[in-house]
């Protein structure tokens, strides 16, 4: 009879020495006269009490008023074997039997079990003191030929938020997972039915969780982690990466996969190889569009596994109903307001003949209220207009130009000769003029206001080129409306701690408008607080020390 109704715990048979019995011409029967095996009983409700704290629990209730009742268990690890129990509202081990019961676990996360107050080791058959262990492949007293070890290394230098490693198949076991060094980011996985660890943006603490039918056992030691599990795994896994920044980033990773063999072990050495076939996440594709927010999916190949080795083969190699389905992450996400804007051209490089002229021409981003903010070429669409061309100096117009010589005015004797000597000058007819200045771009702290500058004709209100550099207007100018409110709400970004403590902020990489982004209240948008880090995080940091 097994000495627990739930859970594993442990039974025994007896022999007696009767053939012949002891004694005159007799000999003692070899080995132990008793025999202990594990039983297995249905798994104990979650969150029931354990068996060492029902235990505790008995005896509370038949312990004497003046003693107290006991509740919680206590484990020693030099005597992993003897009852030790904990009085309500103290922390004070007492100790109530010199053994626990047989089949008390020896401690919260092993597999040995007190058997006659000792601490016994399991075999894989289940016996007590049993020499079997299993192999790698999860076969008792196995060669480890049954199945073959699946090795791979992911390393990642550029992206944020979650990405994926791999996709750990059903029937894994020996999983471990392993950081390369310590870094500010997170591991996380996931199963099929969203049982996850980390995932969402939720950073759990340490310790056991159920996914895929094992247990994974979560450890993180400072900025190191790992992650394992015994297995095998009833459904795929997905081991993913969460990063905060661009960084150099490597984990291990490393399972078992059973094959499939139904050839004779004496024909071993002349049968043909054996391969594992499993679908990867090998590659991501373009883009689907240029701004505005699309989309990048992963591209899911077949891989062939052979002697520690891995190569793409035909997926028609690998099970249809295995593979996942792409991996999708954002891209893109900036606005489509994106335009080039050009200056006025500049002086022509000579003042009389054919040079060249200069003008500015940038990408700007348009907000709404009409305020332009430049930007990185990159992100504005189409050819950039020249920023060079051909000119004339228009000095020469300034000199004196005679005409020909006109017929004498006589036909006989003195007479005239006349002809005419036009001039025309032109550096005095252009003059600067300046429109309105637009509002503050910010409605508190600093801003910016700009105005069109322009060279107009006096007379004609034509645009031209003549106006004196030097004497060109200001574009731009500095406002000002007072200080900002910076009330806002650092937990709808991610946790105060992942905030403060996780984020290695390198600095803005929009530093002309991040400053707009961090007085529009969207600095609560990770994805805008990742590329303005620098501006933002100075009033995250404040929050985050006053709730301290």
């Amino acid at each position: 009879m097994c000495s627990r109704t739930c859970g594993t715990g442990v039974q025994f048979r007896q022999r007696k020495c009767d053939n012949p019995p002891p004694g005159p011409g007799g000999q003692h029967c070899q080995k132990l006269s008793v025999e202990h095996k594990a039983c297995e009983r249905p798994p104990c409700p979650k969150g029931a009490p354990s068996f060492r704290d029902l235990q505790c629990l008995s005896y509370g209730r038949h312990a004497s008023k003046q003693r107290g009742g006991m509740l919680t268990a206590i484990i020693n690890d030099d005597k992993p074997c003897v009852l030790f129990c904990s009085p309500l509202g103290r922390d004070v081990p007492v100790l109530v039997s010199d053994r626990v019961m047989d089949g008390t676990p020896c401690g919260p996360y092993e597999a040995d079990l007190c058997v006659n107050g000792r601490c016994q080791r399991i075999g894989c058959d289940s016996i007590i003191s049993s020499s079997a262990k299993e192999d790698r492949c999860g076969v008792c007293n196995g060669d480890g030929r049954s199945c073959t070890i699946v090795r791979g290394d992911f390393n990642h230098t550029k992206g944020m938020g979650y990405i994926e490693a791999v996709v750990i198949p059903a029937g894994a076991r020996r999983i471990k997972v392993v950081e390369d060094r310590p870094s500010h980011s997170f591991l996380a996985l996931k199963d099929s039915s969203q049982r996850s660890i980390n995932s969402d943006w939720k950073i759990e603490l340490p310790g056991e969780f159920q996914l895929a039918g094992t247990t994974v056992r979560y450890v993180r030691r400072g900025l190191w982690e790992k992650m394992s599990a015994k297995g095998p795994t009833k459904g795929p896994l997905h081991l993913m990466v969460l990063l905060f920044h661009d960084q150099s980033y490597g984990i291990h990773y490393e399972y078992t996969l059973p094959l499939n063999t139904t050839q004779d072990r004496s024909s071993e050495e002349h049968r043909e190889p054996e391969y594992l076939y499993i679908w990867t996440h090998s590659s991501w594709q373009d883009c689907t569009v240029q701004c505005g927010g699309g989309e990048r999916r992963t591209v899911v190949s077949c891989m062939r596994i052979f002697n520690k080795t891995m190569e793409r083969v035909n997926d028609s190699y690998c099970q249809p109903e295995n593979r996942p389905l792409p991996q999708i992450r954002l891209c893109n996400s900036h606005h489509c307001q994106y335009r080039w804007v050009t200056g006025d051209w500049g002086s022509c490089s000579i003042t009389c003949g054919k040079g060249l002229q200069q003008r500015e021409v940038a990408c700007v981003y348009h907000l709404q209220n009409g305020t332009l903010f430049h930007t990185r070429d990159l992100f504005c669409q189409g050819g950039k207009p020249p920023v060079v061309q051909g000119c004339e100096g228009r000095l020469c117009l300034s000199v004196w130009e005679a005409s020909e010589w006109a017929q004498c005015s006589s036909d006989c004797g003195r007479g005239v000769h006349s002809r005419t000597e036009p001039c025309e000058d032109h550096s005095k007819c252009y003059e600067w003029k300046t429109g309105d200045w637009s509002k503050c771009s910010s409605s508190c702290g600093k801003g910016l206001q700009s105005r069109v500058v322009q060279c107009m004709h006096k007379v004609t209100g034509r645009h031209g080129n003549d106006c004196p550099v030097t004497l060109r207007p200001p574009t731009y100018r500095p406002c000002h409306h007072g200080t900002c409110n910076e009330k806002i709400n650092v937990n709808t970004i991610t946790s105060p701690r992942l905030a403060a403590l996780t984020y290695k902020c390198l600095g803005d990489q929009w530093t002309v408008y991040c400053r707009v982004i961090r007085e529009k209240n969207l600095c609560q948008d990770m994805r805008w607080y990742q590329r303005c880090c620098d501006t933002c995080r100075d009033f995250y940091a404040k929050k985050i020390l006053h709730k301290s």
